[in-house]
């Protein structure tokens, strides 16, 4: 972890503990004094290049703010906003200042112009904070290569059909109908670069939410006495709470071992996020699942905070990509690619195709 990733977590430490996060669950609303402090104090801009209003910083230092977030239980849009939208509208030096955004995905859509007007056509499905951002950045491949495209929420020939996912969380389609783009420009990175930085970007969501299953349950164990002591002394779940540790440790690892190949190694890159994707998503729903046994009838119920973080790993697993999808890629790396097994194994990565 680098020097600037521990001034953040510390800074963002000391933020949650001045504003209470409300951890009923389903939400009936994101947290926006969490959102507007995490705005106000740049932390939104870590990895955003300079020239297009950001720090410059790495990758890792803005996953380091992520991480805090979701061990700490505040629904904000910052994955969306900060780690994908901002950072596909900086690669072409476009700020998104005074705007919050998410970010959609058309693998079939048209752009035209119409005079000085820029229309766009396509549909996408599940699309994160979809009713809590005002921006659309919109990536999709074009007849000359991926364009990046920034539509207003608001703006005509935008259909929005709205639903939530387990959390409460808006999660709704899109269609743009002629709708009129606000910028757009051809992208230096393609819809499989975003697919990856979302898969990473998830994994350690994942393993965040985990740490915070075990940490709670952990306490609730040591704490709750069950036929006269604690339930931590019972061989059961002693068990249970171990499986669950090394299932959150391999979580950790996984996407920490990414985290620093995306930021210092692309060539093993790829390699590692699909792994930290595998092994975040298979062992998320083990971890949730042992929490609510341990914790019983309690954990279930809407104000407890064990929920705010089962409900995340049951909804993340599958998003940019599910678990058999980012073995199949391995798979392929393997099969396909020539790579060496061990090499995969002991994180020498892909050959360097130059």
């Amino acid at each position: 972890m680098s020097d600037l990733a521990t001034e953040l977590r510390a800074a963002l430490t000391a933020m949650l503990a001045r504003i209470p996060v409300d951890m009923q669950t389903p939400i009936t609303a994101p947290d926006a004094a969490v959102w507007g402090a995490v705005v106000e104090a740049g932390f939104t801009g870590v990895d955003v290049p300079e020239e297009a209003g950001g720090h410059g910083g790495e990758l890792g230092d803005a996953l380091a703010v992520l991480d805090s977030l979701a061990e700490a239980g505040a629904v904000t849009p910052y994955l969306e906003h900060a780690l994908l939208a901002s950072w596909l509208a900086g690669s072409v030096g476009l700020p998104l200042e005074g705007t919050t955004a998410t970010v959609a995905v058309i693998d079939d859509g048209t752009i035209r112009t119409d005079g000085d007007r820029i229309l766009l056509s396509g549909s996408v499905t599940g699309v994160a904070h979809v009713d809590d951002v005002d921006t659309v950045v919109v990536l999709m491949t074009g007849p000359d290569g991926p364009v990046i495209t920034v539509v207003g929420r608001e703006a005509p020939g935008v259909e929005i059909t709205n639903g939530a996912d387990l959390r409460g969380v808006s999660y709704g389609d899109i269609v743009f109908r002629d709708a009129e783009a606000t910028f757009s420009a051809h992208s230096p990175v393609d819809i499989e670069d975003l697919r990856r930085r979302g898969a990473l970007a998830y994994a350690v969501a994942l393993a965040a939410a985990a740490r915070a299953v075990r940490e709670r349950t952990v306490r609730y164990a040591s704490e709750r006495t069950q036929f006269g002591r604690p339930l931590a002394k019972f061989q059961a779940i002693q068990q249970r709470l171990a499986e669950m540790a090394a299932q959150t440790t391999l979580m950790e690892t996984a996407a920490r071992a990414a985290t620093e190949a995306a930021s210092n190694d692309p060539v093993a890159a790829h390699a590692a996020i699909a792994a930290a994707k595998v092994v975040t998503s298979h062992y998320a729903t083990e971890v949730a699942s042992a929490g609510h046994q341990i914790h019983g009838a309690i954990g279930f119920t809407s104000e407890h905070s064990l929920g705010r973080f089962t409900s995340a790993l049951w909804t993340w697993t599958d998003r940019y990509g599910t678990e058999q999808d980012w073995a199949t890629s391995l798979a392929g790396e393997i099969l396909e690619a020539g790579t060496d097994p061990w090499d995969l194994i002991v994180g020498l990565g892909s050959p360097d195709p130059s």
